[in-house]
């Protein structure tokens, strides 16, 4: 193992290919064989899998047009103006947990037990637009095949399997403990949960253009779920969005001057009213003055395009 400029050299003790890794990588996964690499201790893993790309690019750019022109900000036009550019997969690395805690109290060994499977993202900067938060699916998934790496990016885990198993037992953790409550007020926890593999999971990274604008999103190749979506913000609904903003101030600063005027102090009514409408002035405006509207995970919020 040799390593340069921020990358390691890794050879594959299964099949002996030779490829970098990032050298903060923990777990290295040979793109030529599958084969999982602890590389503090070299032991070696066949526990990869992967999950099948089961959208194709066609049916996943018609899902962001879908998507897009239900935005209310949206011209109403863009399936029809709208063109792609490029399509690309992104394979991103998952790590699988078997989660298994029992919370024992006194002649009940399982008055509290949670089983179930857990994904957590196995990289610390994962692509655009992808949350940290998001669910992926624990079912489906089948063994990995090296050769669909050549339809796209394939990322490395660089996260610590091991650090993340605590966080992933934290939530069965409590809910056995809550359980075992019902039967004793001290119960034992006993912790079987384990790091199963890695999982690579598809995504589409899709380029598109709009009136000579250009605008990304990020699909789930898995079942065609938009993920991250950045639409046009059309110019008539812009005018719209300004007004709307204006006419909350308006009213905000209406209704504060008329409950100031009944306590005796008009200014200080002036001005509540203005700070209360303000989370409402700042969404339309923040739209209105923006030509990027963004989408993610079924929140709606915009950007200034730069």
């Amino acid at each position: 193992m040799s390593s340069e400029a921020g990358m390691k050299s890794v050879r594959c003790p299964y099949c002996g290919a030779t490829f970098q890794v990032p050298a903060t990588v923990q777990v290295a996964v040979c793109p030529y064989c599958g084969t999982t690499i602890w590389l503090n201790t070299g032991q070696v893993f066949k526990e990869h899998y992967m999950y099948p790309i089961r959208v194709e690019f066609n049916k996943a750019y018609d899902n962001v047009l879908g998507l897009a022109e239900r935005q209310f900000a949206a011209p109403e036009d863009i399936r029809k103006a709208a063109s792609p550019d490029a399509g690309r997969i992104h394979f991103v690395p998952l790590y699988l947990y078997h989660v298994k805690v029992r919370a024992e109290c006194p002649g009940n060994p399982e008055a509290g037990l949670e089983e179930e499977w857990v994904s957590r993202l196995a990289v610390k900067n994962p692509i655009q637009g992808l949350s940290i938060n998001y669910r992926f699916p624990t079912r489906g998934r089948r063994f990995f095949e090296p050769r669909t790496l050549e339809r796209g990016k394939y990322y490395q885990p660089d996260l610590d399997p091991k650090e993340l198993l605590s966080e992933v037992t934290s939530r069965a953790t409590l809910k056995a403990l809550r359980e075992a409550y019902n039967w004793c007020d001290e119960p034992k926890i006993v912790n079987e949960s384990k790091w199963e593999g890695i999982v690579h999971y598809p995504f589409w990274e899709i380029r598109y253009s709009y009136n000579g604008r250009k605008y990304y999103a990020l699909v789930d190749a898995t079942d065609g779920t938009v993920v991250y979506l950045e639409y046009p913000i059309g110019t008539k609904k812009r005018g719209y969005l300004l007004s709307a903003a204006a006419g909350l101030l308006l009213g905000g600063m209406v209704i504060g001057a008329g409950l100031g005027y009944a306590i005796g102090s008009t200014t200080a009514g002036l001005a509540g009213g203005a700070v209360s409408s303000l989370p409402g002035v700042y969404k339309f405006l923040s739209l209105g003055v923006s030509r990027v509207g963004r989408y993610v995970l079924g929140e709606r919020f915009a950007r200034e395009d730069s």
